[in-house]
């Protein structure tokens, strides 16, 4: 017998919302959605879930160039004698990174399989000049209901074990021992603590594995209706993965669900402050034709 958790039906939210739909999941974070959460600001503190763009210390996966900062007019050039119209002077920077460098959201062009991307478009779409369909700047933004699962915190360790497979029962239970339900449209983040791992042992420890949700846990949040799930580590899901196939999880969320995942993020403060429900704002950069953005998503509580 087929495990339908484990093995749920393909393509499930394609064509939901319509044959040329390019949003997926974000069709559920309504405007009656926004403005309900926009009540869950009570104090008015802003937090920044973003690690830093700097040209060292951040974990950019290997095969991916790190940040690259270049000033391109300094004070210097002042000191040595530029002058400029009118004595004007300013200073002026480039920086150059991969968009799944840091703290980032995956477009939903950022997956395939079986020649498709979500919604039935030609994985053969997306060409040297980028993404025809499905790219970064088809969604303005995500802003809804947040809810962070402090794992590490309902477990009672600092982070969680390498290949450690966080299953629906662990998310329903740290949810209701929170006081914070998964409802249809929430952006869930996923407090492992794994970066914690890249501080202390460094980057090739840090992508070894990673904890993080098999397909069972996947297939549950989907049925949750989850607009994206964010989490700590690098790539949302549990690795060595369940079965060996490579990114599972990647492929069921993103390619058949047509949902946002996005990766590295930093959730101490927020944990610290013992903030578990919010207001989540994100917007992605409007590159057209990507396939991913850098984030700084912010919780608002």
């Amino acid at each position: 017998m087929t495990d339908i958790a484990s093995n749920p039906p393909r393509e499930r939210n394609w064509r939901r919302w319509g044959e040329a739909d390019e949003l997926g999941t974000a069709n559920l974070l309504t405007p009656e959605r926004v403005a309900l959460a926009a009540q869950l600001v009570r104090t008015g503190r802003v937090f920044s879930l973003s690690l830093p763009i700097q040209e060292k210390s951040i974990p950019v996966l290997p095969g991916r160039p790190m940040p690259q900062h270049f000033m391109r007019r300094t004070g210097s050039d002042y000191a040595s004698g530029l002058t400029r119209k009118g004595g004007f002077q300013s200073v002026d920077d480039v920086i150059m990174l991969p968009t799944h460098g840091a703290t980032h959201m995956d477009a939903l062009a950022h997956v395939g399989d079986e020649d498709l991307l979500y919604n039935g478009y030609p994985i053969s779409s997306i060409r040297s000049n980028g993404a025809s369909r499905l790219g970064i700047e088809k969604v303005s933004s995500l802003v809804g209901r947040g809810v962070m699962l402090d794992l590490c915190a309902f477990k009672g360790v600092e982070h969680l074990a390498a290949g450690e497979v966080l299953s629906a029962a662990d998310l329903e239970a740290c949810a209701a021992a929170q006081g914070t339900p998964i409802e249809s449209g929430t952006i869930l983040l996923l407090r492992t603590g794994w970066l914690k791992v890249f501080e202390r042992e460094g980057a090739e420890a840090f992508f070894a594995a990673e904890p993080g949700i098999g397909m069972e846990a996947a297939s549950w949040l989907a049925n949750c209706d989850v607009a994206a799930i964010g989490s700590d580590n690098f790539a949302v899901e549990v690795l060595p993965t369940q079965t060996g196939t490579p990114a599972p999880v990647h492929r069921f969320l993103i390619r058949d669900c047509g949902m946002y995942l996005m990766e590295l993020f930093q959730l101490d403060e927020l944990a610290e402050a013992g903030i578990h429900e919010f207001l989540f704002v994100a917007a992605p950069l409007r590159i057209v034709r990507a396939v991913g953005s850098p984030l700084n998503p912010l919780a608002i509580a």
